[in-house]
């Protein structure tokens, strides 16, 4: 039997979009391989976001055309889309074979149902795609320009089939996903999720990222009435704190209306776990407007930062501009950042120390709670564990990049052995290294 490989680059869409391609290999009676040296055929998902995400793809790709097993490679994914980018000169004496239109690796091309999600215990779910706010330093408008939203009745029924099959939580997630729309039913975001919260299996669903415009009272008042069903956590993009950057981003609103919004948002959610991206060194950002997007950032309840390193994506607004900011300083920004990430992070996680929060495994013995903290799990009674303060610990965290900064405690009679089971951890004083 064939075997096939994926290489997967990028966002939770581009993950989903991977499961849509594995599934079309296993009915085609291919196997998948655990290694790329084992497989016939190699898949590359690509990404194009940033300058990094397009370095990471090729270098793959080159590693891919010296192996020795010599497999068929097929590339595919929004690198093929960005006109800006030469695919054939990445590897000019690889035969590679470029198909633009990803759909066509899928089952059904219209109707984009997985029936699982393979080496995960949580299933992410498409249900939107497509953006046009055209921000002025992004790519994706241009690769991803066509709206489209998949029916609620198509969404309800992969729901419930994908927790029948142990997925207890569902991460939705689309490309621009406020944008959410079924236009038969007339149902948006919010309405769609009143829906789904309503299906009677025990599960959870947690929003992914979505942008400040379209997080309305609503949804608020969904989560806050709903806690077993929707995770308290939600990813809202701030991009920058300062007025002047924001406008020549193209973004939607000022600093203080995004201020105004997240504060009514913790105050009506208190344990509101609120993550964000951010964008350092965009062109023409003085030191001033860096300095204000730092102050911003301190004074809002942000529990964790996503840091981008501005790149330049040919075909953008952004990429015309002049006044570019020197790599080493956006570096000298980017580790100012990472230093208010890390307060932000150690501020949130010792809040939660002592207290209990509804988890699922995200690894043999790591999961994540409600509210977004990665933890690593032991039992009580083991005494063979190292532990040590949580303020080294979270010290050593930094350095060593891990993304688990706490120890849960659980009881040896959680459902542990489940797949996916929800379980419920105690948030320790200690860390583990």
């Amino acid at each position: 039997m064939k075997k096939y490989y994926i290489y997967t680059f990028g966002c939770k869409v581009n993950q989903y979009e991977s499961q849509l391609v594995s599934e079309k290999f296993k009915n085609d009676k291919f196997e998948h391989a655990q290694k790329p040296e084992e497989a016939d055929i190699i898949v590359f998902n690509s990404c194009t976001v940033t300058a990094k995400a397009d370095k990471e793809c090729e270098y793959f790709l080159r590693k891919t055309a010296k192996l020795p097993n010599k497999p068929k490679i097929i590339l595919t994914g929004c690198i093929v889309k960005n006109k800006n980018i030469c695919v054939k000169t990445l590897l000019p004496d690889t035969d590679i074979e470029i198909i633009t239109d990803k759909t066509k690796l899928f089952i059904e091309p219209q109707k984009q149902i997985v029936s699982s999600f393979d080496k995960h215990s949580r299933a992410f779910l498409k249900i939107q795609d497509g953006c046009n706010n055209f921000c002025s330093y992004c790519i994706v408008p241009y690769i991803r320009s066509i709206s489209w939203s998949k029916s609620e009745k198509e969404v309800l029924s992969e729901i419930e089939n994908l927790v029948k099959r142990g997925y207890c939580e569902i991460v939705i997630t689309g490309i621009n996903l406020g944008k959410y729309n079924d236009r038969l039913l007339k149902t948006g975001l919010s309405g769609l999720i009143e829906k789904i919260i309503k299906i009677p299996l025990d599960f959870r669903i947690r929003v992914s990222s979505i942008e400040l415009n379209a997080v309305d009272n609503k949804l608020i008042e969904a989560i806050k009435e709903n806690p077993e069903k929707i995770c308290c956590h939600l990813h809202i993009p701030l991009q920058s704190g300062s007025d002047k950057i924001l406008k020549q981003m193209n973004r939607k609103y000022s600093a203080k209306e995004f201020e105004k919004k997240i504060n009514k948002m913790v105050e009506v959610l208190p344990d509101l776990a609120l993550t964000t991206d951010v964008i350092t060194g965009f062109p023409n950002e003085t030191k001033k407007n860096h300095k204000a997007t730092c102050n911003f950032i301190k004074r809002l309840p942000f529990t964790r930062l996503h840091i981008f390193r501005y790149s330049d994506r040919q075909g953008t607004k952004a990429s015309t501009f002049k006044n570019k900011v020197c790599a080493n300083e956006i570096k000298n920004r980017s580790q100012e950042l990472s230093k208010i990430d890390f307060e932000k992070r150690k501020i949130f996680l010792k809040k939660y120390i002592g207290t209990k929060r509804k988890a699922v495994k995200v690894g043999e013995y790591k999961a994540l709670t409600d509210n977004y903290i990665k933890v690593e799990l032991q039992q009580a009674e083991n005494k063979n564990t190292t532990n040590c303060s949580a303020s080294k610990c979270l010290n050593k965290t930094l350095l060593n990049k891990t993304r688990y900064i706490a120890n849960a405690v659980y009881s040896p009679h959680s459902p542990l052995s489940l797949k996916n089971g929800i379980f419920e951890v105690e948030i320790t004083e200690t860390a583990k290294i």
